[in-house]
């Protein structure tokens, strides 16, 4: 696999219409739950699309495992399927189709996934969110931060508030120790001491890194 991506990030494509309410509160649910954060992209107001598409091969070419829902036979679905696929391990790439799309006649995406194992699901069934919470599950960051967890006895409040923390860094490469640690106190109303022994905690357990220098200069990133 290769080096530069974001060990807790897994890109998400899918049709926006009509699928995009229900990813979001699939997603939304599971980041309460887990230190993996779902990246998905979509286009801004005005935005060319040469700029989305760099930001799209961007999101793909940071991500450590990748999502897509084939339903519809989505062209742009199948391009970053491609993209992703050609430079990751299968096992970290996952397919999912809605059983009662209608797939449009000679859709591009069909002959791009030909002979690729989707997960079906209903929209109205608890299949899709049950799959990818077991993905969540098996996910390598995840199963890093529940070992570390275990090891410090941290369970409850503290595990929460240590995945609280990593939410911080969602979409992001690295942020500056010190906005990290104003931002908490902001949202927190936690003392500076708390929190920095909690952001250390993190770091020696290798799950963030925390850059040499001072508080204005040290920044913190997600660790592989």
């Amino acid at each position: 696999m290769k080096s530069n991506y974001v060990p807790n990030r897994i890109f998400l494509g899918y049709p926006w219409n009509p699928y995009k309410p229900m990813w979001e509160a699939v997603v939304a649910d599971l980041h309460k739950q887990y230190p993996v954060h779902f990246l998905a992209i979509g286009r801004e107001q005005g935005q060319p699309a040469g700029q989305l598409l760099l930001k799209v091969m961007k999101g793909l070419d940071s991500s450590s495992a990748a999502i897509f829902d084939a339903s519809t036979g989505n062209a742009n679905v199948s391009l970053e399927y491609g993209f992703f696929r050609a430079t990751r391990d299968e096992d970290n790439v996952f397919l999912f189709l809605d059983e009662d799309a209608k797939v449009p006649s000679g859709s591009p995406i069909i002959s791009d996934l030909a002979g690729s194992i989707a997960n079906k699901y209903r929209p109205t069934d608890n299949r899709l969110k049950g799959i990818v919470k077991a993905i969540c599950e098996q996910h390598s960051y995840v199963k890093r931060f529940n070992k570390f967890c275990r090891q410090r006895k941290y369970g409850g409040g503290t595990k929460r508030f240590l995945l609280r923390i990593i939410r911080h860094l969602d979409g992001r490469d690295s942020i500056l120790r010190r906005e990290l640690i104003d931002d908490l106190i902001h949202e927190t109303k936690k003392d500076e001491k708390y929190l920095t022994q909690r952001i250390k905690d993190l770091h020696e357990g290798g799950l963030i890194t925390i850059t040499r220098g001072n508080e204005y200069s040290s920044r913190i990133h997600i660790s592989g």
